[in-house]
């Protein structure tokens, strides 16, 4: 990544959060539940991913994508998932919290977005639960 990619003078930065944002607007959240901060953490973690493997610069685009999918499961709540976009989109919001949940679970990049929007307030009530529930869970064990 250059300077003025990094510092949002370059297009590729500029290109992938446009990308994420039309991505949130798929999957009907409105990207003003993401801020600014959130945006540019997730951007750096995908950029960090693509030069610590190694990957081709497509890699960036497909993990924005991937990361507003996340989002979108935690904004939306499995049921209102489920309603909109069918079972199979809930079955893999529910893989992806049971893998960022994990009490063993590395801390993968879709762990890393759960966290951030549960972090941020932006998860609906029963992605909350759920974490509680998780929470609750590990201490009694």
């Amino acid at each position: 990544m250059s300077l003025l990619d990094f510092l949002g003078l370059g297009s590729r930065r500029r290109t992938a959060l446009r990308g994420f944002d039309a991505a949130l607007v798929a999957g009907e959240v409105n990207p003003a539940y993401v801020d600014d901060g959130m945006r540019y953490i997730i951007y750096k973690w995908a950029t960090e991913e693509e030069a610590a493997f190694g990957l081709d610069p497509s890699h960036l685009d497909r993990r924005m994508i991937e990361a507003a999918g996340v989002l979108s499961y935690c904004v939306l709540g499995p049921t209102e998932m489920e309603s909109i976009f069918g079972p199979e989109a809930r079955k893999r919001g529910e893989d992806v919290m049971a893998r960022a949940l994990a009490p063993d679970g590395d801390e993968t990049f879709e762990a890393r977005i759960v966290k951030l929007a549960l972090a941020r307030g932006i998860a609906a009530a029963e992605i909350a639960e759920q974490v509680e529930l998780a929470e609750t869970n590990d201490a009694v064990s």
